[in-house]
C-alpha cells in the first residue's frame, strides 16, 4: 500500500488535458494550474504524439489547425487584434500577414519573445476600448476590432502602412457590407481621422449606390433575356418557320 501512487485532491471532477485543448483551443502552463491539471499528464501526451508545442510555451492537440494570428493572441490574452491582422480576419485579405498585428494597452508590457513575429501598436482611451468584438478562430477564441474600427485605424496609420491598403479596405467593408458608413464615421471620430477619410467616405458611398444600381439593372437584363428565351418556339414548331 505504501508504494501505490498517490492521486491528486479533484482528480475525478478535473478535466483532462485534451478535453481542456478542445475548450481552449490552445494551452499554456498556467491553463493547467487553473484547473488543477499536472503537467506530467501533458508530457504523456507529448510523447505519444497526441500534442504538439506550436510555440514555446504553447499546446495543441497534434491533427489541430494553428496559425500565427492564433498563437500570437493565446500568448497576448490582453492584446487585441488589429490592422492587417484584423483585414484578414474579417476576409478582407486573402492571406494572413507575415506579422500579426496587435494593440495593446499604453503601460502593457511588450512581448519580448519573437515567435511568432509581432507588430506592437499602442492604443488608448475610446480608441482602444471601443469596437472590440469577441470571435473564434478555428477553435481558439480571439478579440479583435471590428471592420467599421479597422477601417479608422488604416486611415490612422496610413503613413506606415500607406494609403492604398486603407482606401481598399473602406470600399470592400461597404460593399460587402461589413459596415455602415454611420458605423465607419462614428469610429472616424474616436480615432481622430474624419477629415482624411470624409473625401473616401463621400466617394465611395456615391460609388455604391452606383454600383447597386448597375448590379440590380444587369439582374433584370438576364432575367428579361431568359423570359424572352422562354416565350421563344421551338425549333420544328410552325411559329418558327418563314
Amino acid at each position: 500500500m505504501g508504494n501505490r501512487l498517490r492521486r491528486r485532491p479533484g482528480y475525478k471532477t478535473r478535466p483532462s488535458v485534451m478535453a481542456l485543448a478542445e475548450h481552449l483551443g490552445l494551452l499554456r502552463s498556467r491553463d493547467l494550474e487553473a484547473h488543477g491539471v499536472p503537467r506530467s499528464e501533458l508530457n504523456l501526451l507529448r510523447n505519444l504524439g497526441a500534442m504538439r508545442e506550436v510555440a514555446p510555451g504553447v499546446w495543441a492537440p497534434s491533427n489541430a489547425w494553428v496559425n500565427a494570428t492564433a498563437i500570437a493572441a493565446k500568448r497576448v490574452p490582453q492584446g487585441v487584434l488589429c490592422l492587417k491582422s484584423a483585414l484578414w480576419v474579417h476576409g478582407l485579405l486573402p492571406q494572413a500577414p507575415s506579422e500579426v498585428w496587435m494593440a495593446i494597452g499604453e503601460r502593457a508590457r511588450k512581448p519580448t519573445w519573437t515567435e511568432p513575429p509581432l507588430q506592437l501598436v499602442r492604443f488608448s482611451g475610446r480608441a482602444r476600448t471601443e469596437g472590440v468584438e469577441h470571435r473564434r478562430l478555428g477553435p481558439l477564441p480571439i478579440v479583435v476590432y471590428g471592420a467599421a474600427k479597422t477601417v479608422a485605424d488604416l486611415f490612422k496609420y496610413r503613413n506606415k502602412l500607406g494609403f492604398p491598403i486603407a482606401v481598399s479596405a473602406i470600399r470592400d467593408t461597404l460593399l460587402s457590407g461589413l459596415s455602415t458608413a454611420e458605423d465607419i464615421w462614428r469610429f472616424a471620430e474616436i480615432c481622430r481621422v474624419t477629415k482624411v477619410i470624409r473625401h473616401y467616405l463621400d466617394v465611395l458611398e456615391a460609388r455604391r449606390g452606383q454600383d447597386i444600381r448597375l448590379a440590380r439593372q444587369a439582374f433584370l437584363a438576364r432575367e428579361r433575356a431568359r423570359a424572352r428565351s422562354q416565350e421563344a418556339p421551338l425549333p420544328g414548331h410552325p411559329e418558327s418557320a418563314g
